[in-house]
């Protein structure tokens, strides 16, 4: 059934039927595509006209492709300049010994663990050598900070943003504040501060995490005129799964996991998982007896020992092919390799 509706006495088709020739009085038109059409008051029942409305098309129009030659970029050289805080954790982060400009840490452990407590403490450091550190704090208040001062007392002085403080404009308070230009900006948490400005702004859960990725983004490169590096504290899923998306495992410089040894009696350790600036799989203990205390002379004795232990193997390695060469061996895998080419 073909349905038309009437503009100045002429069918106009609702559902692609083909065009009909006279002039028409009633508002709606069926016809069979056979025999006369039929003038009617109103559509066929159950017949919507929005169902047969095309929906507009937007086109976007695809932006020109740049390709770039490593070689034409134009790098600052204070890139490659650490951040230094002169402890231990300094070599874990990087092979270069510090924190660098314009990377992102993710740190992600069990609750209890001591993530911010530690991580404040090497912001609070780097505070002491000069350099401009930001804490933005989607968990705790005041009075809560208040409380860690009587342990550290070094912290005093450290920039804090209370997200708590705030009821709206989160995200605008953030952005804000970034503007100001930070070396090293300290969050915790990634969740909670993606909850609050989901919260402020009504946005979706993936809107809001892009926002907060591209702000990152964004001071990496220097934005506010000074590379910032962004140190984020992750929380875990009962299976012990970092949350977050692929996007923010992929934007990643360098995953770190605090745990304990043996269970929640043991010695606690952070190592890295991923660091595209730094060795993986190495363990730091660390305790809070006095402070925060790093097992500093253990790190360094595992670090010799790995070397020990890679120069042995490069020295069976030259050994091995001495051996092959005086006995011919070498000469027979050549030979073989031909035979079955």
């Amino acid at each position: 059934m073909f349905v038309y509706e009437n503009k100045n006495g002429q069918a106009l088709p609702l559902n692609g039927g083909p065009k009909l020739a006279g002039t028409f009085k009633s508002p709606y038109i069926h016809w069979d595509g056979a025999g006369k059409p039929k003038e009617r008051l109103h559509p066929p029942r159950g017949f919507r006209k929005s169902d047969f409305q095309a929906s507009p098309q937007v086109t976007t129009a695809v932006p020109p492709v740049q390709l770039t030659r490593l070689e034409d970029l134009n790098i600052n050289p204070d890139l490659f300049k650490p951040l230094q805080s002169e402890s231990v954790l300094d070599k874990l982060i990087s092979d270069d010994g510090g924190v660098l400009p314009a990377t992102n840490l993710m740190a992600a452990g069990a609750p209890g663990i001591g993530k911010t407590t530690v991580l404040l403490d090497h912001l609070s450091k780097l505070h002491a050598r000069g350099y401009k550190v930001l804490f933005i704090s989607a968990e705790m208040n005041e009075m809560d900070m208040a409380r860690y001062l009587r342990r550290f007392p070094q912290w005093a002085s450290l920039p804090i943003l209370f997200l708590n403080n705030y009821e709206s404009h989160s995200n605008q308070i953030i952005e804000g504040v970034l503007q100001q230009g930070w070396d090293v900006v300290l969050t915790d948490s990634y969740t909670e501060v993606n909850d609050t400005v989901k919260e402020h702004t009504g946005w979706t859960r993936g809107k809001t995490e892009k926002w907060f990725l591209d702000l990152m983004t964004k001071h990496n490169k220097a934005a506010s005129g000074i590379y910032t590096a962004f140190i984020t504290i992750l929380q875990l899923s009962k299976g012990g799964q970092f949350v977050g998306s692929n996007k923010l495992k992929h934007m990643t410089t360098a995953m770190m996991h605090l745990d304990w040894e043996g269970g929640e009696n043991g010695r606690r350790y952070m190592e890295f998982s991923k660091n595209r600036v730094g060795a993986v799989g190495k363990k730091l203990y660390f305790d809070f007896q006095e402070g925060v205390r790093f097992h500093e002379q253990r790190f360094q004795q595992d670090l010799e020992n790995d070397e020990i232990l890679r120069q042995e193997a490069e020295q069976l390695e030259t050994e091995a092919h001495h051996f092959d060469r005086i006995f011919g061996f070498d000469q027979v895998a050549e030979t073989e390799t031909t035979v079955e080419a």
